[in-house]
Parts: C-alpha cells; structure tokens; sequence
C-alpha cells in the first residue's frame, strides 16, 4: 500500500472526492432522518444545488411547474431519486473533463454510470442496500484514472477492454498495482465508508473480500452485465457464475435488469454529458 500511496502522491491531476456521499447514505438509511437534514446537507453546496435544479427540472422527472429550491427538489423527486442525482453530480468529478492522458473520461463515465445502475438493481434483487452499492459501482474504476497518467500509452490500449485476470496481471506488469488497488487506497484516502472501498478492491475478485463478499459481488455483477451490452459472452464466464452464486442469485435475474436499466436510460445519457 506503501507504493500506491507514493503514486496518489505523484499524480498531477487527482480526481475530486465526493465527500457529499457520506454524510447522505448513513441519513438515508435512517427511519427519523428529518427532512431539513437532507436539504441543509445538499445546500450547503451551491454549485451541486444548482446541477441538481437543473436536472430535476430536466424533461426525465415529467412536470411541468419548475422546482427553485433543494427543498422542493427533495418534495419532487423523493429522497432516493435525489441521492442517485447527487451521487451522480458529485460522481462526475472522479472523471476529469478534459481527459488526463491515457483515459477516456468521458467513455469510462459512463461505463460506470451504467455499473452503477446495473450494480443497485443487483444489489436490490439479492436484499441489499440499492444506494450504498450505487455508490461503489459509480466510483469501481477511477483506480483508472490514476493508472492512466502515469504510462498514458501502455493504459490507453489496457483499459480499452473489460478487465480480466490476464489484464490485471497485465497492469501489476505494467504499473505494479491494478486498478482496483489503485482505486480503494483512493477512496480510502477520502475517508470513505469502509464497505465501498473494500467493493472496489475486490470488485474483480469478490471471495477474497473477506466478510465483504456480497457487497464485491453486487459490484462485479454490475461491471460484468454492463460490459456484457458489447461483449455478450461475459455472462458464461466463471466470474459472472461465481458473483451470482455468491448472492444466491442466478442469470434469470438478467432480463429484468435489462428492463429497469431501459427504464433509467434516458436519466443515464443526460448523466454521461456530466460535467455541463
């Protein structure tokens, strides 16, 4: 960890924390948070407050009259849609604009905009907590990021397909650390709950995420179906077996996460275009 360290500290262009995140999810998994809680947090921020007027006034949320404050925001949109949309608007400064070299920002946002959806339906099927696996899916690959400036060549044709095993033995040849390593001492670094860096850690490798496999497991799926869209064949792979079976899930579930991803799809493209 030493050396991941070292390299965070070495990095030019290093990806904003979305510090917002953690004082909101433990508020939203609480019965007796208060209305105004929510509200003072999100506020306190003008330029996320103005990004999210923006958005819930958008065409996706349907109503005509427009929303002016936070307050009428949260009363519009309900305290989960708007935790999805600050996610979001905070999710979109790990992804620098324009791209560090060796990254396509732009592509992996919304790679993990889609992680991100496909991980909450994952993780609400196996009983789970939608929001904090959210979260992980959002930020699972900003470890490359980091990686990406450092051999911006070596990175640009490494990260251009889904990671397997032999692309992460790959990365420990070529930078001396993976992208999820990279990724979880970054988060780790930003004082982020425990439960979303072990994710991203382990999200290639979720039965070593000793007593975390379940929340890897969500996040691995969520990577795997997104990249299953273009390379279908991911869904027969031992990874993808080995991520269901640990949630007691099975690929009946597919379908209907296809289905609930097409009903998100046009939040999801508005989303991609982030930062506007």
């Amino acid at each position: 960890m030493d050396k991941i360290r070292k390299l965070l500290d070495q990095i030019e262009v290093l990806p904003m924390s979305p510090a917002l995140l953690p004082k909101l999810l433990p508020k939203l998994s609480d019965v007796d948070t208060n209305f105004d809680e929510v509200v003072e947090i999100i506020a306190f921020d003008p330029a996320l407050t103005a990004k999210l007027l923006q958005i819930s006034n958008s065409a996706f949320f349907g109503h005509e009259a427009e929303v002016s404050t936070v307050a009428e925001a949260v009363s519009r949109v309900g305290y989960q849609s708007v935790y999805l949309l600050v996610a979001m608007i905070n999710g979109s400064n790990c992804f620098p604009c324009p791209s560090p070299p060796g990254v396509d920002a732009a592509k992996l946002w919304q790679h993990s905009l889609t992680t991100a959806f496909n991980t909450k339906f994952v993780a609400e099927s196996a009983g789970m907590d939608g929001n904090l696996l959210f979260t992980a899916g959002l930020l699972h690959d900003t470890g490359k990021v980091i990686l990406g400036q450092t051999q911006p060549q070596a990175a640009a044709s490494l990260f251009r397909a889904p990671s397997d095993a032999a692309s992460l033995a790959h990365e420990i040849t070529v930078f001396d650390c993976t992208h999820p390593e990279v990724g979880a001492a970054l988060l780790e670094q930003w004082k982020l709950p425990v439960q979303l860096v072990v994710a991203v850690r382990y999200h290639h490798d979720p039965q070593a995420a000793q007593g975390f496999e379940r929340i890897a497991a969500c996040v691995a799926l969520g990577n795997l179906v997104s990249h299953s869209q273009e390379h279908p064949k991911i869904i027969e792979s031992v990874e993808f077996q080995a991520a269901l079976a640990l949630l007691n899930l099975t690929a009946d579930h597919l379908p209907r996460w296809s289905e609930r991803l097409r009903d998100h799809q046009s939040l999801v493209s508005g989303m991609s275009r982030l930062p506007i």
